[in-house]
């Protein structure tokens, strides 16, 4: 098993321990990148893109590095699958980007609520994920 998908389970597993112990904040923040990691691996082992090929590619595109994995990932289910799917894949991921962004930079209160629905539509993902990509 290569690294980065080690620590995408990882981050899975730690949200879910966080949340047991209460500390809701940071288990967004692993369940975001939980499925980023993921995400990352998919595009070396599924489309054979090297890290290093992949950070070129980030660099030349402008984006950020979040922004060009996400729109990496809905192109080729956008491109594969349902529009369902394609739908399904961008709202779930796309509110669990802005979960991670509030959880991690607002001045807000991250409860038992927000983090459970963060690891719920981590797992989502994750499932679409193993779904498209055969992960």
């Amino acid at each position: 098993m290569t690294q980065l998908k080690e620590k995408s389970k990882f981050n899975f597993d730690a949200a879910d321990l966080l949340i047991k112990g209460s500390l809701y904040a940071p288990s967004v923040h692993c369940s975001y990148y939980g499925c980023f990691q993921l995400m990352k691996f998919i595009i070396k082992d599924f489309f054979g893109k090297t890290y290093n090929q992949l950070n070129s590619d980030i660099a030349v595109s402008r984006k950020n590095t979040h922004k060009y994995i996400i729109d990496y990932i809905a192109k080729e289910i956008r491109d594969n699958a349902s529009l369902v799917e394609f739908r399904n894949f961008s709202n779930t991921i796309n509110d669990l980007k802005r979960f991670r962004e509030q959880s991690d930079y607002e001045d807000i209160e991250i409860d038992f609520d927000l983090s459970a629905k963060a690891l719920n539509k981590a797992k989502e993902i994750q499932q679409q994920l193993k779904n498209n990509f055969h992960i």
